[in-house]
């Protein structure tokens, strides 16, 4: 069937702008399904000329927070293993850096849940009450405000897509990076949460962002799916001592930020 009678049949069930975004979230899987495809029939050399090139040719960066522009975690696990010591789970600080490190704290609290029996709700609410009187421990992960400020100098544009809430304004405002960001996308906009693509999707629709020449960057596999999902390319931060192990799927693996910025003559 053409795609246009696909298009007109999507359009009167669901509407004309969800029938497109669908239309182009099968076509991009499908090109991402041809270019793994292309991988494994051993068609690597122009793809690993497009890797070695990434930082050149990239005009926009839409960024985690947590762990890869701000040094939370130390907040965030601290926040958790009060409520881990407060549910009696016997799980020690190392376990719950591991769990939100290799998941989320949302995937943590679940299992809270399941383990105690303790309502899910009730936890989270718990923990963003702990968590926002911590806000003021967070500091910036080195390098962050340099490299935005040498990426935007050289032409590039950012965006936040963050898991984090309510919280994410005052702590960006305070440690002065609100002025790098287009838009700041966060739970509060109501998409999926990651691995979905659905609010770095939302990002670049609106803002006709080539998704080819834009990165997702983030610590998580967690973040390399979401990139994968949305059709944009995957920039995993991975500092030593990082428990995360890489997918595979990655576009490119970053030990440091500052390496992200374009060298002379790139």
């Amino acid at each position: 069937m053409p795609w246009y009678w696909i298009l007109l049949i999507i359009s009167a069930i669901v509407g004309p702008f969800e029938a497109m975004h669908a239309l182009n979230k099968a076509r991009r899987r499908r090109e991402e399904q041809l270019k793994q495809q292309r991988l494994s029939a051993g068609d690597a050399s122009a793809e690993s000329g497009k890797t070695a090139g990434l930082p050149g040719t990239l005009t926009a960066y839409i960024w985690d927070l947590d762990g890869t522009l701000l040094d939370s975690y130390g907040s965030i696990v601290s926040s958790l293993a009060q409520i881990a010591e407060e549910y009696r789970t016997g799980d020690t600080y190392d376990d719950i850096m591991k769990a939100v490190k290799q998941g989320s704290v949302s995937a943590y609290l679940r299992e809270v849940s399941e383990k105690t029996g303790a309502d899910y709700r009730k936890l989270y609410d718990r923990y963003r009450e702990i968590s926002h009187g911590k806000t003021d421990e967070i500091t910036l992960i080195p390098g962050a405000a340099e490299t935005l400020e040498a990426l935007q100098d050289a032409g590039a544009e950012h965006f936040v897509y963050t898991h984090r809430g309510k919280s994410t304004a005052p702590i960006l405002d305070r440690l002065d990076l609100t002025r790098f960001f287009t838009e700041i996308v966060t739970f509060e906009n109501g998409f999926q949460p990651k691995p979905s693509g659905e609010g770095v999707e939302y990002l670049t629709d609106k803002y006709g962002l080539d998704r080819n020449a834009t990165a997702y960057v983030g610590d998580r596999t967690l973040d390399v799916y979401c990139a994968k999902d949305a059709g944009v390319r995957a920039i995993l931060y991975l500092p030593d001592g990082s428990c995360v192990t890489p997918t595979g799927r990655e576009d490119r693996i970053i030990r440091q930020l500052e390496e992200l910025i374009p060298q002379d003559g790139r």
